[in-house]
Parts: structure tokens; C-alpha cells; sequence
């Protein structure tokens, strides 16, 4: 999985747009100093366009970015669209690509972002141990990482698997519901999402980025963690 460093020049950090970041299957990390740049393997610079102070902000961390590592992927996330000429200034100084925030072309942003990283990113070598889910269904049962069977009630092993069928999709919580109760409306979305924090609970620290939250939609089951 991939871990994108988080530029919120002036601001506080946003949690909404870390939680998004994660919907979409990376982790993040909160850049303050240059020193960080080892630590991830791109940059998202988040800029409030609206104000013009955070804009020049965001500008001089782009070109201080460049400066220092000029290999590492850098996106600008905009709360709005960028004129003309200021897209070919920011492409000028360096950047990678800019994204608007919550347009309609939001999501191919992020995967063209993966995309890249795919191609830039050194393939883990044979000593890394890559992370390994196996399912048992007549045990009812998850293995991580070959460890020791984790066991789930029926409605957890069924959600599970459900998400596991569909590994990388985003799966509603309808969906779910009705894989599970056969479409009884009586069932409601916070039964899903209870379902899912004792998957989690059981899953522990290892397995915390198994199952991603997609905000107002439903869940996906991370396929960067099998």
C-alpha cells in the first residue's frame, strides 16, 4: 500500500481528506518538514483556492518540494478549478497532476495517482513479507499472514466473504444488507457497520487496513493488503 504525504500548509490537519485518502487505498502522513520525504511515496499538496495566501503557500511548498527530490510524484487538490494559466504554472514548477476537489473525475484521479505509483515504486524484494488472507469457510475462519485462524460468527463470515468476492470494489451498504438478510427492510445501516467494527476488532492491528471505509457508500476490502 501506498503512503501519500499529506501538505496542508496553514490549516489544521483535515481529517476528512485523510479519511478520503484512505477510502481510496492509501495510507498518509502529514509533511512538515523535507526530512519526511523518505517516509512516503508521493506528495498531495492541498491548496484552499478560494484564499490567495494558501495558494502562494501551496506553490512554494511545490517548488521547495522540487528542489529538494525531484523524483517524487507531487499533486495539488484544489477546492476548486485552476484557470489556464494557472495549470501551466503549476505544471512548470513541477507538478504531477491537479485534482479538484469532489469533481466528478475524483475517483480516476486517484486511480491515475496508484497508476503512477505503480510504474515509480520498486516492487517489493523477496525478504519483504507480503501480506497473505486465506479463508476457511467451513471453519468460518480467516488466516493472516499464515498465523493462526481468526474465527467470525455467521453474519461476520458472510460479510466477509462477501467483500473478499468483490476485493477492490466499493460495496454498499444495501448491498451488504441484503447478502445478508435477504433484502428485510428492517435491517439498517448500522447493523452493517457493526458487523464491520467486530470484523475489525478481531482483525486487529494487523489486519486494520483490510476492510476501508468509502464514506456515505459502504466499505471495500483493500486488495493492496492481500
Amino acid at each position: 500500500m501506498y503512503t501519500l504525504g499529506i501538505v496542508i500548509s496553514e490549516h489544521s490537519f483535515d481529517l476528512d481528506l485523510t479519511e478520503k485518502i484512505h477510502s481510496y487505498g492509501f495510507k498518509s502522513k502529514e509533511i512538515k518538514k523535507m526530512d519526511q520525504l523518505s517516509e512516503v511515496n508521493g506528495i498531495l499538496i492541498n491548496v484552499n483556492h478560494k484564499t490567495n495566501n494558501h495558494t502562494i503557500k501551496g506553490l512554494e511548498w511545490l517548488t521547495n518540494l522540487r528542489k529538494e527530490n525531484f523524483s517524487i510524484p507531487i499533486w495539488l487538490y484544489t477546492d476548486a478549478p485552476m484557470t489556464q494559466i494557472e495549470l501551466k504554472l503549476c505544471l512548470h514548477l513541477g507538478a504531477n497532476g491537479i485534482f479538484v476537489k469532489d469533481s466528478e473525475t475524483e475517483e480516476n484521479d486517484f486511480i491515475i495517482m496508484k497508476n503512477t505509483l505503480n510504474c515509480l515504486v520498486h516492487p517489493k524484494t523477496s525478504t519483504e513479507i507480503s501480506t497473505s488472507v486465506i479463508l476457511n469457510k467451513d471453519a468460518q475462519s480467516l488466516s493472516l499472514n499464515g498465523r493462526s485462524e481468526i474465527c467470525f460468527t455467521r453474519l461476520e463470515f458472510m460479510t466477509l466473504s462477501f467483500l473478499y468476492d468483490r476485493a477492490d470494489e466499493v460495496v454498499t451498504y444495501q448491498e451488504i444488507s441484503n447478502h445478508l438478510w435477504k433484502g428485510e427492510h428492517s435491517k439498517r445501516k448500522y447493523r452493517v457497520a457493526n458487523i464491520i467494527f467486530l470484523i475489525r476488532k478481531k482483525l486487529g492491528e494487523e489486519g486494520k487496513d483490510l476492510i476501508r471505509t468509502v464514506r456515505s457508500k459502504g466499505f471495500r476490502l483493500n486488495k493492496e493488503a492481500l
